[in-house]
């Protein structure tokens, strides 16, 4: 299978597990607003949001990891089909076992810091429904659970920098279909907080039996391949690692911070209506970030490879799709967000546009943040600390002083300034430069195609409503129907233009 496709592949599976989570939480959701207190319920998307604080005691290993791997095959070449050369296999075992040793470590370490400064948080909050005790001990097993999945996500790098994305995604879209299914039946059977923290728990222990079985049965041969601790190996890992960590720390203050400032200046109560509305607009980021995603560990082949040619075709194909889903669903959601919300959750949910436009706006800029840094960090590229903790300490500077006067929009605007003067134009600049992509190039292939798509299914879509809403069909089904189609066939107009296009010029060059 060539790289296209096994990034085709990884993709669909990607996007496969977003509809399969999207679907399951259109029935989660409600039975968590239903059966639990709003209390109970901001404080488990609190626990929740809370997944990516313990990402980040990873410490960026495992990405890092990954991104070795990769880079170690593709000195066997590119294509994804090459068999290993005997300094691959030995440089693969080496950082296997090397990784597999300093995750193991790090997961012990992991625990003890998560289960402390958890506590310190749960003590700080003012809860009346729940206890605290109850907090503190689904706390604990999150933390457990996710220990687990530090020590065995070695699994997981060597899968995935082979090349396997896709049938990894697979595992972890059916691991995660059970997971909320466990969710629904537990919430309804009277569960709360305790049971859905242990079910966390236990899909990551599945996780782990499951790779294992897969790389048994299917892809014995990994097993084969024996290295041995290298100090000079985990040196070198430990220094990337670093600077991946302080990375993904600068995107948590960014991302992830605003449901605390939330929680400790009025409660959690607050925190589901916030959540839904954050939640429509990340699911198009989750979509359009696959590609970049699921390309990386080919990409980074490549380049050890010095395909430079093939890795420009890739990014500029990343990046225009990307910037097109969401120019397309943000128009949808700036059109009949409220509509969506109120048929999804109930009427007093929807948060209002002003902080749904600043969430699309930020995500846009966070796809394409995304897509440039995943392809220059495939590489080996790890220089985007610095900015990305810039904007993350000027947003919380910005929270503090803008969520009084402007409450939840001066959180979500917080976010979004700080991003701007920050990571957004850097996150531009450095990954052209390391790739070498021409900026007009890119200008005139992805940002004009993302900004006609925009303003078409804007005004189109606005134009719908606006004659259904002087009209006797003026009803929130049909205007979210309307607005989905209109979004939609823009979309495919973009994707087909694009296909149509990348056929003429190859047709010219033949010619």
């Amino acid at each position: 299978m060539s790289a296209s496709k096994r990034i085709n592949f990884a993709v669909a599976v990607s996007w496969l597990s977003r509809a399969v989570t999207i679907l399951a939480n259109l029935f989660l959701i409600p039975i968590l607003f239903r059966y639990m207190g709003k209390e109970a319920l901001g404080l488990w998307f609190l626990l929740g949001n809370s997944q990516a604080f313990l990402s980040l005691l990873g410490m960026g290993i495992e990405p890092t990891l990954t991104r070795q791997i990769a880079l170690a095959k593709g000195k066997s070449g590119a294509d994804p089909e090459v068999e290993l050369t005997e300094e691959s296999k030995q440089h693969i075992g080496d950082l296997v076992v090397t990784g597999r040793t300093i995750l193991q470590w790090l997961s012990v370490a992991v625990f003890l810091i998560a289960w402390v400064s958890g506590y310190a948080l749960i003590s700080q909050l003012k809860l009346q429904e729940v206890s605290p005790q109850t907090v503190f001990w689904a706390w604990t097993l999150m933390c457990a659970g996710y220990a687990v999945g530090i020590w065995v996500s070695y699994l997981n790098s060597l899968l995935m920098g082979i090349g396997y994305v896709g049938l990894n995604s697979l595992m972890s879209t059916a691991l995660a279909l059970l997971t909320i299914m466990a969710n629904i039946g537990a919430v309804m059977l009277g569960g709360g907080l305790l049971a859905l923290a242990a079910i966390s728990v236990v899909a990551n222990l599945v996780q782990r039996f499951a790779i294992l079985g897969f790389i048994h049965k299917r892809k014995h041969e990994l097993l084969t391949i024996q290295g041995k601790w290298n100090a000079t190996l985990a040196k070198s890992m430990v220094k990337l690692s670093l600077h991946s960590w302080l990375t993904t720390l600068g995107t948590f203050l960014i991302l992830k911070t605003d449901q605390y400032f939330i929680a400790l200046a009025s409660g959690t109560k607050d925190i589901p209506s916030y959540h839904a509305a954050y939640q429509l607009a990340s699911n198009l980021r989750v979509l359009a970030v696959s590609f970049a995603i699921s390309s990386a560990p080919f990409l980074g082949q490549m380049w050890q490879a010095g395909d430079l040619n093939k890795i420009h075709k890739i990014v500029i194909n990343n990046c225009r799709i990307s910037l097109l889903i969401m120019a397309c669903g943000t128009s949808f959601l700036l059109i009949s967000g409220k509509e969506l919300t109120s048929l999804w959750l109930g009427n007093d949910v929807f948060i209002g546009y002003k902080i749904l436009a600043t969430f699309c706006i930020m995500l846009t800029f966070e796809v394409q943040n995304v897509c440039l840094i995943y392809s220059a960090r495939a590489t080996g590229n790890e220089e985007y600390a610095i900015s990305s903790l810039a904007a993350g300490v000027l947003n919380i500077g910005l929270t503090m002083i803008l969520i009084k006067p402007l409450g939840l929009w001066g959180v979500s605007l917080a976010t979004l300034l700080s991003l701007m003067l920050t990571n957004n134009w850097y996150a531009l600049y450095k990954p052209l430069l390391r790739l070498k992509l021409n900026l007009k190039e890119y200008i005139n292939k992805v940002v004009m195609i993302w900004l006609l798509s925009l303003v078409l299914s804007l005004f189109l879509g606005s134009t719908i409503k606006y004659l259904l809403s002087i009209t006797n069909y003026n009803y929130s089904w049909l205007t979210l129907i309307t607005s989905a189609i209109v979004s939609g066939v823009i979309f495919l107009i973009g994707i087909r233009s694009t296909v149509f296009i990348k056929k003429s010029k190859s047709s010219h060059i033949a010619q």
